[in-house]
């Protein structure tokens, strides 16, 4: 039985991202992958609270998925360069579902930025998988990542 509303999933994840980027944790996000469908019906709230985070955002339809695995999310930034940067990547015909660690700078991960990031040597104390619960909550069919079309 489901017992997590999906929209609310989708929300929640969104604060809790903005608050990162707002904070500069974070120097981008992205809200949680989901199908076009639930993107329509949560689409105002989400941009809503980016907007009032003071956060910037880019709507990601990923036109070059297949119509019955697309998914879609918005990515979340403070600063323009760092949108401009994901769009960059894009348009080189990268995507995150399959490309991650092109876009990891932006997001990120064990990685420092600003002032005095050079002299920062992130790292992780200790590396553990946890549970997928984007994929359990909003791709419990097993559709996440989806299949990359072949040819690309």
């Amino acid at each position: 039985m489901q017992t997590i509303d999906r929209g609310s999933f989708i929300l929640g994840m969104t604060t809790a991202f903005c608050e990162c980027v707002a904070g500069e944790c974070k120097r981008a996000a992205f809200t949680p992958p989901c199908t076009p469908q639930d993107a329509a019906l949560v689409k105002d709230e989400v941009e809503r609270i980016i907007t009032e985070q003071g956060c910037l955002y880019h709507f990601e339809e990923n036109p070059e998925l297949p119509e019955e695995s697309r998914v879609c999310w918005w990515v979340i930034a403070k600063f323009e360069d760092v949108l401009a940067g994901y769009r960059a990547l894009r348009g080189r015909g990268l995507n995150v579902c399959w490309e991650f660690g092109a876009f990891a700078p932006y997001l990120g991960y064990n990685l420092a930025f600003g002032e005095g990031a050079d002299k920062v040597k992130p790292r992780r104390r200790e590396e553990k998988r946890g549970v997928d619960t984007v994929g359990r909550v909003l791709f419990p069919n097993g559709g996440w990542p989806p299949p990359k079309p072949e040819g690309m």
